[in-house]
């Protein structure tokens, strides 16, 4: 509580400097790299003083802020990772802990924080771009490889991973005012992709959930007829809030879990991955609430690998 206070009381604090000033006045001792003056040309983009806003690079030289220990650049980097990207939010918020020289790499376009082998991203890891997209999952000698997830463009995309989405996955739209591409009204597709598109079998769901389509998909498209006119009011993409402030969201059939699913507890925890009968059944990936992570195999809810 007393984290979440500060943080909304420093974003309405905003430093009479750069409110007063402009772009250009912290422009250049930011870029030869002094702190306060990356921190206020942070301010100076977000709010568009005396620049066309820029949140791509507001976050940069957020970021380059942070890097150098401003403690205020700190505490609203860890506060604005917190949501969506836990294991950075954790690195900032635990500053000076002994992990972070060993798994923390910074970019010219993003950072990275989670596990290497060899100078490579290898393992678990989360890496935010500075244009807002955010990756967590499994990596592999440098790139995205396993299951995980995206956060980008009002989009969240869950599944296996080859540098982009390949195989079976599920894309959900965050934004309401939008919907995927070539069918009006969906919000949700659970199937397959290649080459990081819907390609092969898929479904999509509307805004409340009832399925719209179930058929082919080529190059992101549904070939056949949209919306589809079999019955099938079974199949739904649900929410259900449970005791004790847990949740479920996904895909069930005659009100039970079933297909691709998120479950979400109370502390922050989630899991995503697939069910069947009510239980976890398949692939899955679980992130803990302090950003750890672990891929595995599970039967009959159970982890079996």
């Amino acid at each position: 509580m007393k984290r979440t206070l500060l943080y909304i009381l420093v974003w309405l604090a905003i430093p009479l400097g750069a409110s007063a000033q402009s772009l250009g006045d912290w422009l250049p001792s930011a870029l030869a790299g002094n702190p306060t003056a990356q921190y206020n040309a942070s301010k100076c983009y977000a709010y568009g003083w005396g620049t066309e806003a820029n949140a791509q690079r507001a976050a940069h030289f957020l970021r380059l802020a942070a890097e150098q220990s401003l403690p205020r650049a700190i505490t609203e980097l860890a506060d604005h990772y917190s949501p969506t990207a836990p294991l950075l939010a954790q690195y900032w918020a635990d500053e000076g802990s002994e992990s972070r020289a060993n798994y923390y790499e910074s970019y010219e376009n993003g950072c990275y924080y989670g596990e290497v082998h060899n100078y490579l991203r290898d393992g678990y890891g989360t890496y935010a771009w500075d244009s807002g997209t955010i990756y967590s999952g499994e990596w592999f000698e440098g790139e995205r490889y396993g299951i995980g997830f995206t956060l980008y463009e009002g989009l969240a995309h869950y599944g296996n991973y080859s540098d982009g989405p390949e195989g079976h996955g599920a894309t959900i739209v965050c934004d309401s005012l939008t919907h995927l591409a070539g069918a009006p009204g969906s919000r949700v597709y659970v199937g397959n992709f290649a080459n990081g598109t819907p390609q092969g079998q898929g479904t999509l769901y509307g805004a409340d959930g009832t399925l719209l389509y179930n058929g082919p998909f080529d190059k992101g498209l549904p070939t056949a007829t949209y919306p589809t006119t079999a019955n099938y009011t079974p199949y739904r993409w649900t929410y259900e809030a449970l005791p004790g402030g847990d949740s479920y969201e996904g895909e069930s059939h005659n009100g039970i879990r079933e297909g691709f699913g998120i479950y979400r507890w109370a502390d922050g925890s989630v899991w995503f991955g697939y069910w069947e009968g009510g239980l976890r059944e398949g692939e899955g990936l679980y992130i803990n609430a302090n950003g750890a992570m672990m891929a595995g195999i599970w039967s009959e809810g159970e982890l079996m690998q």
